[in-house]
């Protein structure tokens, strides 16, 4: 795939019609196509029905009813359904925060009614492209980047496709799960004790690596960053709600740092 830099003159503003999203609120489980001043995505729902799914998954290891702990505990509710995804058919340039790292009301009511939003096939301003830092996270240590208290408590994940070592796919995943489903794994370990009096846990290893792929787009809600060289790839999480680790596959090949920057 061949793209060409812009600036920010072309970029477009990132918003995603009402008509889509109260069609995907009726239908979880559509895939429906939109379009954005004249570029053309489709939007799905990555996990429909999540909050179902997640006390099926872990009622018969508790002690209690599911109900318990979410009644008990002082952690944001599960979602209904987690994680969207809106891929363009084509590359675009998209606006998604201001210089002052302020991030577009879209992307956050999307992030609040779905815990994680991910789009496939855009790339940032150019002003915007180099701004942050890169990361690799652990191996399956779940941990929070801000304090949810803090300005900045959203995290913005990019793949740069103009960068030399990111416009090839990546060989790891980011992971995410909500707050009460990293407490309800860790009593399900055995490690309660490294929740706060209100079940929070800010960092710890969860999971093991060989059940990861059955639990994927069930339990834990993946960006693969496996699209196509070249194809540009983001992910936005609100560090109050959802934690984030690396899941390696292949633990020899670890690849290459994601950029990561702090948006408000």
């Amino acid at each position: 795939m061949s793209l060409t830099s812009t600036n920010k003159n072309s970029s477009v503003k990132f918003d995603i019609s009402h008509d889509i999203l109260s069609k995907l609120e009726v239908d979880p489980d559509l895939e429906i196509t939109g379009n954005l001043l004249g570029h053309s995505y489709t939007a799905k729902i990555i996990i429909p029905n999540y909050s179902d799914l997640i006390q099926t998954f872990y009622k018969p290891q508790l002690k209690h009813a599911i109900d318990y702990y979410i009644n008990n505990l002082k952690l944001p509710p599960l979602f209904k359904h987690f994680g969207i995804c809106i891929s363009f058919k084509e590359p675009v340039e998209i606006h998604l925060h201001s210089l002052e790292m302020e991030l577009e009301s879209a992307a956050k009511q999307l992030i609040s009614k779905y815990g994680a939003l991910i789009l496939y096939n855009v790339h940032l301003d150019s002003e915007m492209r180099d701004m942050g830092h890169r990361n690799r996270f652990p191996q399956l240590n779940f941990h929070i980047d801000r304090n949810p208290q803090q300005e900045t408590h959203y995290s913005l994940y990019t793949r740069n496709p103009f960068d030399e070592e990111q416009k090839q796919p990546r060989t790891s995943m980011t992971v995410f799960i909500p707050y009460l489903v990293a407490y309800l794994q860790a009593i399900k370990e055995g490690k309660g004790s490294i929740a706060d009096e209100d079940g929070l846990i800010t960092r710890s290893e969860l999971y093991k690596p060989i059940d990861i792929p059955e639990l994927l787009n069930s339990v834990i809600l993946p960006h693969a960053w496996d699209q196509p060289e070249g194809a540009g790839e983001i992910s936005i999480i609100d560090n109050a709600n959802l934690l984030h680790a690396s899941y390696y596959p292949n633990e020899a090949n670890k690849g290459y740092r994601i950029g990561v920057r702090y948006v408000s």
